[in-house]
């Protein structure tokens, strides 16, 4: 996938956008014809929002509507019409396309936040969503499968949820029966993605999720690098600074302005009580096979295991973990009590397919998802619509220190380097701003460069070592 496909002839500034009119089609017939009725609003519409992320499963957005003509009454709205428009970057053929013809209307679902502004004119937000989502409440699946667990998820999509949508699956090497104990179908997939371990990698849990161009279905390390496990190509490089229209020559240079931030936080850097809930630095499983009547345990060292995952960054000591003598000789990592998953497996009861249990799975994914969640940043760039969750881009850090020679590097050597996208909302400001802008939340699971280790123990005997136990009731006499 080429980086950062903009077309600099067809862009005119950042935030540039291309919007068809946007309609809603009622589920009644118009008077005098079969043809679907359209009612367009685009004049009525402020602004509106679209929102994806890896921890949804569907795609939903808002619109803003300030109406002077009584639009709920007139068409009138239900919670059961559809809404059709096309939005793209201009030159660029990635994009959301919600029209009947060519790609795939949206469900109006709900008004919110409806206020009267002045006399006859109100104004309220219309709740929008796939199809795919209201399908998925109005099915239920209770039904046995067996084979590859990737088999499972096409065939709940094609034809649970109905979807005529592209799906990328990423293959597995899980081979079980699953009985569907009468689900939503998006529940089946989440148990399927906890059971499940990529054919390729050594991840385990898969995440669902839609983006403009369909489903995917996908581990995190299959986000992170090729079938072949080279890291993938970024897929734009975002940095704070000026905005710069034309490079040195003159010539316009929307690529550089693009890949301007305007605004970023820091939403997460460090969370280690969430570390030590979750087991990310160690975890145990103890897993009971009642058919050979035995018991095993399993346990996970996060600084063991990192070399043979794919990551972010790469180098072997790049972790968010630092390796360094924590107490009394033992590191981070050598404390597996700190999460005890315990897990009932009888393998090969039905013949020889696998277990249909999270084993193998728990004690690397949970770690694996946690670790993802260290460093989480938030940024607001222009709009464009050829990017999307689960794909790779590059954030230069500024370093905050003084720069005293001019050879000096003005990025955080830690912070800056690639990062995954989780979730994006576009903003497309139609009256006032005429610009389409997006909030990025990315995710990092290692570091460019990396923590220092340290074998002495700096904590160990350094501390008050006098405390003593006192009896309340000699304390009261």
């Amino acid at each position: 996938m080429p980086y950062f496909n903009a077309d600099n002839n067809k862009i005119e500034r950042p935030g540039n956008y291309v919007l068809t009119d946007v309609a809603v089609i009622p589920y009644a017939r118009g008077s005098g014809g079969s043809e679907l009725s359209r009612q367009i609003i685009t004049d009525q519409i402020v602004e509106f929002s679209i929102y994806e992320s890896i921890d949804e499963k569907f795609l939903t957005g808002d619109m803003t509507i300030v109406d002077g003509v009584n639009l709920i009454n007139m068409i009138p709205l239900t919670g059961f019409e559809r809404i059709e428009f096309k939005l793209y970057t201009p030159g660029e053929q990635r994009g959301y396309d919600f029209s009947v013809l060519t790609g795939h209307p949206m469900m109006i679902t709900g008004i919110r936040n409806k206020v009267m502004i002045k006399d006859r004119i109100q104004s309220y937000v219309l709740e929008f969503c796939s199809m795919e989502r209201v399908k998925d409440d109005l099915t239920r699946i209770s039904k046995a499968y067996e084979g590859t667990t990737d088999q499972f998820v096409a065939d709940i999509v094609t034809k649970n949820l109905d979807s005529k949508k592209d799906l990328i699956i990423e293959e597995t090497k899980t081979k079980t029966k699953y009985v569907a104990p009468t689900i939503r179908p998006s529940e089946v997939i989440e148990d399927i993605s906890d059971l499940s371990e990529s054919k390729n990698f050594q991840s385990a849990g898969y995440h669902f999720y839609e983006t403009g161009y369909g489903f995917c279905w996908k581990t995190f390390e299959s986000m992170f690098c090729n079938s072949n496990g080279t890291p993938r190509e970024v897929r734009a490089r975002y940095s704070p600074k000026i905005v710069t229209q034309r490079d040195k020559a003159g010539d316009k240079d929307i690529i550089n302005a693009l890949q301007s931030v305007e605004s970023f936080k820091i939403l997460s850097q460090y969370d280690t009580l969430r570390h030590l809930e979750f087991g990310t630095f160690a975890n145990k499983t103890i897993v009971h096979d009642i058919f050979n009547k035995a018991f095993n345990t399993i346990t996970y060292d996060y600084h063991k295991q990192y070399q043979y995952e794919k990551h972010l960054e790469e180098g072997e000591g790049n972790g968010v973990v630092p390796f360094f003598n924590f107490s009394k000789g033992f590191s981070i990592s050598d404390f597996p009590d700190m999460a005890i998953h315990y897990q009932s497996a009888t393998d090969k009861v039905h013949d020889n397919y696998n277990f249909a249990g999270s084993v193998v799975t728990d004690n690397k994914r949970i770690p694996q998802r946690i670790a993802l969640s260290t460093i989480v940043l938030e940024i607001e760039v222009p709009g464009f619509t050829g990017i999307s969750v689960g794909e790779v881009v590059h954030f230069t850090h500024p370093s905050f220190k003084p720069i005293k020679k001019s050879t000096d590097k003005d990025f955080d050597p830690y912070l800056t380097g690639r990062y995954l996208i989780t979730s994006i909302r576009h903003m497309v400001d139609i009256k006032l701003k005429k610009k389409h802008k997006m909030v990025v939340e990315l995710v990092k699971d290692s570091f460019n460069r990396s923590l220092p280790e340290e074998t002495m123990d700096l904590f160990t005997g350094q501390e008050n070592e006098k405390g003593e136990s006192y009896l309340q009731y000699s304390l009261d006499t």
